[in-house]
C-alpha cells in the first residue's frame, strides 16, 4: 500500500466527521466542565468553604482545653 497516494474521496469524508465530531466532543466537554465548576464553587460558597479560618483563634481554643 502506497501512504503517499492521494486520499479517496471516501477517505476524506471520513477524516471531515472525524474532526467535527472531535470538535463537538471537545466543546461539549469544556461546557459541562464549566457548568460543573460554577455549581461546586456555588456549593462550597453556600456550606461557607471558601472563607478563610482564623487559624490563632482555632489553635488558641485547642490550647485553652
Amino acid at each position: 500500500m502506497d501512504y503517499k497516494s492521494q486520499k479517496t474521496e471516501r477517505q476524506q469524508k471520513a477524516i471531515k466527521q472525524a474532526r467535527k465530531i472531535f470538535l463537538f466532543l471537545l466543546a461539549s466537554g469544556l461546557l459541562i466542565g464549566v457548568i460543573v465548576s460554577v455549581g461546586v464553587i456555588q456549593v462550597m460558597n453556600y456550606f461557607g468553604l471558601t472563607e478563610k479560618t482564623n487559624q490563632i483563634k482555632i489553635i488558641q481554643e485547642k490550647l485553652n482545653q
